[in-house]
């Protein structure tokens, strides 16, 4: 009887001991997917990418006349785990992305979007 009154007590606290909160938090952002998808290659632009995405955090000027404009987004993610009263373990991730957008004659030529 006394078996299994410990094996009950351990089952049950097996549910309790491992802890896990998790916070994530948007930072700056200047672009969305959605507003990705109605670009055109060929068709958009430097007016509508302006318009859209506001004032870029960087420009580059090529010789040949082609620009590239870069916009950032930025999020931030915060877990712990802890293992009942044992240890706690704090885990931080910060995930950013650049939207890089080149122009050609004024006109969105190509573009794509760096993880760092």
């Amino acid at each position: 009887m006394l078996k299994v009154i410990a094996l009950a007590m351990c089952l049950t606290l097996t549910g309790c001991l491992f802890t896990v909160d998790s916070k994530q938090k948007s930072g700056h952002s200047q672009w969305n997917s959605s507003e990705i998808d109605r670009m055109q290659i060929g068709k958009t632009d430097a007016d509508w990418v302006r318009r859209t995405f506001g004032t870029p955090r960087r420009e580059s000027a090529y010789t040949d006349g082609t620009q590239v404009w870069r916009y950032d987004n930025s999020s931030e993610s915060e877990s712990r785990v802890g293992l009942f009263l044992l240890f706690n373990v704090k885990v931080e991730r910060e995930h950013s992305e650049t939207l890089a957008i080149e122009l050609s004659n004024g006109i969105v030529s190509d573009y794509w979007v760096e993880s760092r």
